[in-house]
C-alpha cells in the first residue's frame, strides 16, 4: 500500500502483514482538537468476509477478546464493518516480534541468554493463564484456549 487511505473513521497508514486471512495496517483514529491514537486495523480479505460460517468466528473470536484486559494481551477495541470489509481494531503494541528478535539475534550469529529466554516464556505463560482461567460473567470459565501461539504473535 502506498500513501495513506481513509477506512471508515480510520485513517491506513501502512502495510504491516498479509496472511491467508486478513491484511494488518498500522492506522490512526484522529479526534477532537488534534487527539491522535495509533492502533492496529486487522481487515478481513474479501474471499473470507463472503463467508457466513468464518465471520462468525471471527465475530465470537473478537467478542471474547474484547473481554479480556491485562498487560500480555493485546487489547480490542472494536469489531466493525466499512463497505462490507469486515475488520477488528486493536491496540498497536511498537517494536518487534518475537521472530524478527530471534533473527536479528541468530543473524549475528549471538543467542538470546537464558534469563531473557525465561523472562518472554514467563510472560507469554501470564498472558495465557490470564485468558484461560477468565470466567464469564456469570462465574463460569470461558474455557479460552489461544490456537495460534508462534514467534511472530509474541510482541
Amino acid at each position: 500500500m502506498s500513501g495513506q487511505k481513509q477506512f471508515g473513521k480510520y485513517l491506513l497508514l501502512k502495510k504491516i502483514a498479509h496472511g491467508g486471512m486478513a491484511e494488518i495496517f498500522l492506522a490512526k483514529l484522529p479526534g477532537a482538537a488534534g487527539f491522535e491514537k495509533e492502533l492496529v486495523i486487522k481487515k478481513i480479505l474479501p474471499q473470507w468476509s463472503a463467508n457466513q460460517e468464518f465471520l462468525a468466528m471471527l465475530i465470537d473470536e473478537a467478542k471474547l477478546a474484547a473481554r479480556l484486559t491485562h498487560a500480555n494481551i493485546v487489547q480490542v477495541h472494536e469489531l466493525g464493518e466499512v463497505s462490507g470489509e469486515h475488520f477488528i481494531a486493536m491496540e498497536y503494541v511498537p517494536g518487534v516480534n518475537l521472530r524478527e528478535f530471534q533473527e536479528k539475534v541468530h543473524g549475528g550469529g549471538r543467542k538470546i541468554p537464558l534469563e531473557i529466554c525465561l523472562y518472554i516464556i514467563s510472560q507469554v505463560l501470564e498472558g495465557l493463564s490470564y485468558a484461560h482461567s477468565k470466567k464469564g460473567t456469570d462465574g463460569r470459565p470461558l474455557q479460552i484456549i489461544h490456537r495460534d501461539i508462534s514467534p511472530q504473535n509474541i510482541l
